[in-house]
């Protein structure tokens, strides 16, 4: 496929008029502008596995411009999910300077965020972001595929994890910011061959949902608050709020930018409780404040 082609397909997914300064580069035969607006796009609407399959495809093309890598990253992110982190590394002079973009997959240790109640210590890939390798006792941010995600979906902003060489701590992670992609829909059944449309269909499976058990409730930082919001992070448009439900699964976390949000979902989540009961919430830090709220204001 043409690169320009490839570029206004890969425009056509992004939500009407999010795509316009692309076009427009693509225009005046920027394609390499155009790919970098298209990505900053998608960045503010999240977009499909298709979309950055069509931006590698795109880099690829381009002679001389880095970032099919990259965005080969960011399509298995669209496909399994995001995990964005602050990453220090211990002051330890024997500790490899990482270079930017993928290149280990170190152990996590995951913690007491770990979903199952044993302390997981798993593998993730680990891309760095920026332009400089990290050294030892360094900070910069970057992102985790993790090899198995199963165990990740506790993990809220704030939370903190352990990187791993063996037995050795050789850094720490904050979380900034997670997405996991949304659960498939399920299927509708196929169609009946002919002359079976007079048979009685089976039932529907019951699907039943086992309550966790008091092992599997640890985890929670507070037992007796079925609604926790995760930290208020600088920069970050939205606190993440995760809700146990009445049968003991927790739910992912959703993004509440104000308190209207937060009480909409919570009602939603637990109709049964009071989502203006301070005894309901537990709080990582700064209760009652949301981000929305320290937005910054537009000049007089």
């Amino acid at each position: 496929m043409h690169l320009e082609d490839v570029l206004e397909s890969a425009a056509e997914l992004l939500p009407s008029g999010r795509a316009e300064t692309a076009r427009a580069l693509v225009a005046k035969g920027d394609h390499a502008a155009a790919l970098g607006a298209l990505a900053e796009a998608a960045d503010q609407h999240p977009a499909p596995p298709r979309f950055w399959e069509f931006l590698t495809d795109a880099a690829e093309q381009l002679p001389g411009a880095p970032g099919a890598a990259w965005y080969r990253w960011r399509t298995t992110e669209a496909l399994r999910g995001q995990l964005r982190i602050d990453l220090t590394l211990a002051t330890d002079r024997d500790i490899a300077p990482i270079p930017p973009g993928r290149s280990l997959e170190p152990l996590w240790d995951l913690g007491e965020h770990a979903v199952s109640s044993y302390r997981a210590v798993l593998v993730a890939a680990l891309w760095l972001e920026g332009d400089e390798p990290l050294r030892s006792g360094g900070r910069a941010v970057g992102r985790l595929l993790p090899l198995d995600d199963a165990h990740w979906h506790n993990l809220m902003p704030g939370d903190v994890i352990t990187m791993r060489d063996g037995e050795r701590v050789v850094g720490s992670a904050t979380i900034l910011d997670v997405a996991w992609p949304d659960p498939p829909a399920e299927q509708a059944p196929d169609a009946l061959p002919a002359g079976f449309g007079d048979l009685p269909l089976p039932p529907p499976p019951v699907h039943r949902v086992r309550a966790r058990t008091h092992a599997e409730h640890t985890t929670w930082p507070n037992p007796d608050c079925p609604v926790r919001v995760s930290a208020l992070i600088p920069n970050l448009r939205h606190r993440y709020v995760r809700v146990m439900r009445a049968n003991g699964s927790v739910s992912q976390p959703y993004p509440c930018a104000t308190h209207a949000e937060f009480v909409r979902h919570v009602s939603h989540e637990r109709p049964d409780i009071d989502p203006r009961d301070p005894d309901e919430i537990h709080w990582d830090d700064n209760p009652d404040i949301w981000p929305a709220q320290h937005a910054p204001r537009g000049g007089n």
